[in-house]
């Protein structure tokens, strides 16, 4: 289930948000809590109690796949220079049209938390080239 879900979301366009609203990978700052909550941690550990939720751990990652929301949740590890960060995709529908966000919470310097996107950004295209046989 979880591979499939990532695999939807990954298939459509994204929408990133995080800590800076001057960085050049054009994702804008969002400022307060954390996805409705008000930090990482405090998402990680609701999200493990919601029974709906599936939770696997991939090279360390915390990864949850929020079936109520629609949403696939990457928690970095602790030995992960942008700790505590998550980052947060979910399907919507904007104008009758199925999409993603991918939204990004990182704590750590701007440096780390550009490379955070980054990683995720060419995650995202690696899947869609596998998606359209490229």
């Amino acid at each position: 289930m979880y591979r499939v879900l990532f695999l939807i979301l990954l298939s459509f366009s994204s929408l990133l948000f995080a800590t800076d609203s001057d960085s050049k990978l054009g994702y804008k700052g969002k400022n307060g809590q954390v996805f409705g909550y008000n930090t990482v941690l405090e998402a990680l550990e609701a999200l493990k109690l919601d029974p709906h939720a599936e939770i696997s751990e991939s090279d360390g990652w915390v990864i949850v796949n929020d079936n109520t929301n629609k949403a696939l949740w990457s928690f970095a590890p602790i030995e992960h220079p942008s700790y505590p960060s998550v980052v947060r995709r979910a399907v919507v529908e904007n104008d009758g049209q199925v999409g993603i966000t991918t939204q990004v919470r990182c704590a750590a310097k701007k440096s780390i938390c550009d490379s955070l996107v980054k990683d995720f950004l060419e995650l995202n295209q690696k899947v869609k080239n596998e998606i359209n046989g490229k």
